[in-house]
């Protein structure tokens, strides 16, 4: 007599499936494999935050496989009516990241965003300063004091090599190549570049005429310390090396 099967209960056991918030310490520690910058770091996560409140403001799914295109788009879209384009395109790219990294996990099989293209960025030229402007600049640096001449290197060092903002604060003595006129500085994706300045800082005319300062006075007894812009500067404190 063949015996019948045990009655257990048929009904399966419901396998959650994981939300946008359940995976961000996932994709974090991901980052952190991949030695990303901690700039970098923030934006990505502002970026899932942002979309999971985005989520949940509109009542569209959370689970990660059931985000479709439709639900990026909308987040792009509502992104662009409130921010410049450039950020919703920098939020654009961090999005992309985390569904790439998903895609990758085997936590979904394709990305929503695969078939997407990121906000075009107009190309809107920053204004030029004019020559008296930059006259008064320089003006309100000169002194024989040491924030005079520490000041007085930070802008001569934007003018002359036109780096970014974080590149000149993070700037220590030893990148600079005295004998060369090089400053070498380390940009965005922690790729360093030589941004070479002029001895005698020609450009942009009469304004900045005369020596740049030497080793002795100048650059280099100005940059003592991670920090070191004062509060006509205060601006430059966002260092990545400041306070270390």
């Amino acid at each position: 007599m063949a015996t019948k099967p045990s009655s257990r209960s048929t009904s399966s056991r419901q396998i959650a499936i994981p939300g946008v918030d359940d995976l961000r310490p996932s994709f974090l520690r991901g980052l952190l494999a991949q030695n990303k910058s901690p700039k970098t770091l923030k934006t990505y996560l502002e970026t899932l935050d942002l979309f999971q409140r985005f989520l949940v403001e509109q009542g569209m799914p959370l689970e990660v496989s059931h985000i479709r295109r439709v639900h990026a788009e909308s987040f792009i879209t509502d992104l662009l009516a409130r921010w410049k384009p450039a950020t919703a395109n920098n939020r654009y790219r961090g999005l992309q990241q985390f569904f790439k990294w998903a895609v990758e996990e085997g936590e979904i099989k394709e990305s929503p965003m695969a078939r997407m293209k990121p906000p075009k960025i107009p190309e809107n030229l920053p204004p030029l300063r004019s020559e008296e402007e930059l006259r008064r600049l320089v003006r309100a640096c000169e002194g024989t004091g040491f924030a005079d001449r520490r000041d007085m290197a930070l802008v001569r060092l934007f003018l002359d090599c036109g780096a970014r903002r974080a590149e000149i604060a993070d700037l220590k003595v030893q990148d600079i190549e005295f004998e060369q006129n090089v400053a070498l500085v380390v940009g965005k994706g922690a790729r360093p570049r030589a941004c070479p300045f002029g001895k005698n800082c020609p450009s942009p005319g009469p304004v900045l005429a005369g020596p740049f300062p030497t080793p002795g006075r100048g650059v280099a007894r100005v940059m003592v310390g991670p920090r070191w812009a004062n509060d006509r500067f205060r601006g430059l404190s966002g260092s990545k090396r400041a306070g270390k």
